[in-house]
């Protein structure tokens, strides 16, 4: 049996793992605030062959670029080893003055502004009135949706959430999330644009305010600060104990995947019924355990993730924590 995939997480055809990176479907980008996000975003699309003109109101937008984009560059995985290479990628980045100037050719729109409504709903009104009609334009929001951006816009359902994990030149996820009522279509293209710069783009189902990593990293994060500030650990026992447990298994299967398979052949019903609903109550959140969700999770686990396939599952998860396990020890040697 060949080794399975991680499951559909998406609708329309965003289903599986991200193929490879193949010849972008753009080629004429604009960035919409330089901040850090908004310099990554830049970096990348001029790694993969983009003409990328940036606009932000910061008045060292150019040394910005100039300091940050060849480094940014480099450390895109995957690319070449070759300063001429980088200088090829560094002239496709063009700094402008005016978000008019930055988005009237653009075929895509990727903002990185700061994150505030008012802000965002201010910028995406420009953008709107400059840019082409057919072009993508994609909010790397951390966590406003786009039916909020998009209030003061004559096509609401144009916008899409392009959320990136920080680096965007680095990290693989892009959460791409829309209104209910936004064309699929469209979302398609926004998929199709990221798998091509070699991204893992994941349709959200609904519209939620942090989208999925966000939400999950804050709950990790709040949990993390509880035991330090009760004097349970000290921050740098903390995150030995996460780097050391968590940070290894989560880089070799998500959370479900890893209690489904703790569960045996009762799966992530079995381990949820058993030590989930204990630790729930043990850190105050056993009302979200309730035994409808479990049977509702615990069905979608054995859809997603076949118990024929669990020696697979098991094969990959222990030759990627190995292969992790191996990297940490030879940077401390």
């Amino acid at each position: 049996m060949s080794e399975p995939t991680e499951p559909a997480a998406t609708t329309g055809s965003a289903g599986g793992q991200a193929p490879a990176a193949s010849t972008p479907t753009v080629s004429r980008a604009a960035v919409v605030g330089a901040g850090l996000i908004g310099l990554s975003w830049a970096s990348l699309f001029a790694a993969e062959g983009l003409t990328v003109k940036v606009w932000d109101p910061r008045p060292d937008l150019a040394e910005a670029l100039a300091k940050t984009v060849p480094q940014a560059v480099a450390g895109v995985p995957g690319f070449p080893d070759d300063p001429d290479a980088v200088a090829a990628a560094v002239a496709r980045v063009i700094p402008v003055t005016t978000i008019a100037d930055a988005v009237a050719d653009a075929e895509l729109v990727q903002e990185a502004g700061p994150e505030r409504a008012n802000i965002k709903q201010a910028n995406w009104k420009e953008v709107e009135a400059h840019a082409p009609a057919d072009a993508l334009l994609l909010s790397s929001s951390s966590g406003i949706v786009a039916s909020v951006q998009s209030e003061l816009m004559v096509n609401p359902l144009r916008l899409l959430i392009g959320h990136p994990f920080n680096p965007p030149h680095v990290l693989p996820l892009v959460e791409v999330s829309a209104d209910e009522q936004t064309d699929q279509a469209l979302i398609d293209r926004a998929l199709a644009f990221y798998r091509s710069i070699g991204k893992h783009p994941v349709q959200l189902h609904k519209e939620v305010p942090g989208f999925v990593a966000n939400r999950i990293q804050a709950a990790v994060i709040v949990e993390a600060i509880r035991l330090v500030d009760a004097g349970v650990v000290n921050a740098r026992e903390l995150d030995d104990i996460v780097t050391n447990s968590l940070g290894i298994r989560w880089a070799s299967v998500g959370p479900l995947l890893a209690f489904h398979l703790g569960g045996g052949e009762g799966g992530l019903k079995y381990i949820l019924e058993h030590i989930g609903k204990g630790l729930a109550e043990d850190i105050g959140q056993g009302d979200a355990l309730t035994d409808e969700v479990i049977a509702h999770i615990g069905a979608d686990a054995d859809r997603e993730y076949p118990h024929r396939d669990f020696p697979e599952y098991i094969a990959r998860r222990d030759r990627l924590q190995k292969a992790v396990i191996a990297e940490r020890q030879a940077e401390q040697a």
